[in-house]
């Protein structure tokens, strides 16, 4: 018999922490919500696994490394069924030796391994006898867009913001599905486990938010009944909520997140009692390390890309540079002291009929397409940022365009095929 179980807990950093993204000197000043980490327990009887989300733009793979091995040691349950993934949302922090939130803040760190380990054992204390239903449906307007363009004079551009007018076309299309478990547990509230895909970057600014996944969650709680929610974020690292073909101004703030968040809280409470039943007599999980070599190309330029990036964070750049500039910068920064194999995390776990499939960074959305084209018969969820933040996954063919996302990544340019056979491998581990 299937148990499954929820808990929640706020891990709101202190005003001051050094908020990410954005290449620009940030701290916070405020908090528009909490930040939370939202955990599920599932269990066949048998083997029991772990979903815990983290509204934290990332956390990097040897910190998920550490708190899952502290997870095991509290709830002892294997470090492998634990699956860790972050929403990468712009308003927050990073765990990660490169932000000055993790490295100066030791009493936050500490308190935070206690809080993972604390919401783990809460899940689990906390499952109850479950059926589940799955089910799907896109969103009544689409919210999600690629974010790379063609333009008229043959260059590609990620944020044309203001040559919207030069635009010939956007290269692609975003994936718009809300995918809902529904789980109905006896005597207990139901669980909503919500999957979407989208860089949630909405807000901006200096206050802590968990952007348009906490309005999701918030809105499907208070609108039915007896109901805790979890928001998945799932293949985002090519889209987000700009739609530079229709939009005359780009949309963003607190209140487009909230519309973003309320467009997928209504889609959940159509599907609410729609579906079909989702047979769970096994979970389980696998965790496979895809290991490339480091990209190298460019080390000749690393005293000045430190100094771009500086002045990027100084405010003191007195050119504007391009996103691939800036990314490519980023990348060369960070070769002096990369190891000489990047090692990306791949982790699948298994719910019944449904995989779940989290990538340790921010994969694009052709990485879902490909999973479900090579199993079209098979129900797959994708998470971002899990077991780790290693960077931008790109495809082959987004490496050959160029653009932000391919020069900031540190991965060679087949990296999508190693992510996706080691998926399909661990899926096939599982079934």
């Amino acid at each position: 018999m299937l148990r499954v179980g929820f808990s929640r807990v706020d891990v709101t950093p202190p005003l001051g922490s050094y908020v990410s993204g954005y290449y620009q000197k940030r701290f916070a000043k405020g908090i528009l919500d909490p930040l939370e980490l939202n955990a599920l327990a599932c269990n066949d009887g048998e083997r029991t696994v772990l979903l815990i989300i983290a509204d934290f733009i990332g956390v990097d793979r040897v910190y998920c490394d550490v708190i899952r091995e502290k997870i095991s040691a509290r709830v002892g349950i294997p470090a492998e069924h634990i699956m860790l993934s972050s929403l990468h949302q712009h308003t927050s922090v990073c765990i990660s030796m490169d932000e000055p939130h993790t490295r100066n803040d030791l009493f936050y760190m500490e308190s935070l391994y206690r809080k993972y380990c604390d919401v783990a054992q809460m899940a689990i204390d906390d499952m109850k006898d479950a059926v589940a239903k799955l089910s799907s449906g896109e969103t009544a307007e689409p919210i999600a867009f690629i974010r790379k363009y063609l333009m008229k004079d043959g260059s590609i551009i990620g944020h044309p913001y203001h040559r919207r007018d030069e635009i010939l076309k956007r290269l692609g299309e975003a994936d718009n599905t809300v995918r809902l478990i529904r789980f109905r547990r006896v005597g207990a509230k139901d669980i909503a486990l919500v999957n979407f895909c989208t860089h949630p970057d909405v807000i901006g600014g200096e206050y802590l938010s968990a952007d348009w996944p906490g309005f999701v969650r918030r809105f499907v709680e208070r609108d039915l009944e007896d109901v805790s929610c979890l928001l998945l974020n799932g293949v985002q690292g090519d889209s987000n909520h700009c739609d530079y073909l229709e939009h005359d101004e780009i949309p963003k703030g607190y209140a487009h997140s909230e519309y973003m968040g309320r467009m997928i809280a209504d889609t959940v409470e159509r599907l609410w009692d729609s579906g079909r039943d989702l047979e769970v007599t096994r979970v389980g999980e696998r965790i496979g390390i895809v290991s490339l070599p480091t990209r190298t190309e460019g080390m000749e330029d690393y005293e000045a890309c430190k100094k771009l990036l500086e002045e990027l964070k100084n405010g003191t750049c007195k050119t504007n540079p391009s996103g691939a500039e800036r990314g490519r910068a980023s990348r060369i920064s960070r070769l002096h002291d990369a190891p000489i194999f990047q090692k990306l995390p791949v982790t699948v776990m298994k719910l019944g009929e449904v995989f779940v499939v989290g990538f340790g960074g921010e994969p694009f959305t052709e990485y879902a397409r490909a999973l479900r084209r090579a199993l079209p018969d098979t129900e797959i969820f994708t998470a971002c940022c899990t077991n780790g933040d290693e960077g931008y996954l790109p495809t082959k063919e987004e490496f050959k365009m160029g653009g932000y996302e391919p020069a900031s990544s540190p991965f060679p340019s087949d990296l999508q095929n190693h992510c996706v056979d080691m998926a399909l491998d661990l899926i096939a581990s599982l079934s």
